[in-house]
């Protein structure tokens, strides 16, 4: 799928600022919990996936965290052999599924931020006194 989407969480600056108190570690630290929360997120999306022959539900994937500069991100979605056809099983929301629903991986997304600082810095917290 090529849609992306981001979030402005209250809260991750808090957690950013905290890191500091972790040294080197906290960027791995970050990695991790991020990762996790992508992982989560993507099992949450799973049941709402479209399902015909099963590629697209076969295709979710969290990808390693990448780490460039300050910045740490994780890319999660459904593509690869179901790419033609993710992004439009997404967005269309006059399809009727008989197994799975539009937004599959939009909405368990957003249902996600709410609670998403105290759970990376719970994350983060852990790893760091690893």
């Amino acid at each position: 799928m090529s849609k992306s989407y981001g979030a402005d969480v209250k809260g991750l600056a808090e957690i950013t600022r905290n890191l500091g108190l972790f040294g080197a570690g906290a960027k791995r630290a970050m990695a991790k919990a991020l990762y996790v929360e992508a992982e989560r997120i993507m099992a949450e999306s799973a049941p709402l996936v479209p399902v015909d022959f099963g590629v697209l539900k076969a295709s979710g994937h969290v990808q390693p965290p990448e780490m460039s500069g300050e910045r740490v991100s994780v890319t999660m979605g459904y593509g690869g052999p179901a790419e033609a056809y993710a992004l439009v099983q997404h967005e269309d929301l006059t399809f009727r599924h008989t197994v799975g629903q539009a937004k599959y991986l939009e909405q368990p997304f957003l249902k996600a931020i709410p609670g998403l600082p105290d759970r990376l810095a719970k994350t983060i917290s852990a790893e760091a006194m690893k």
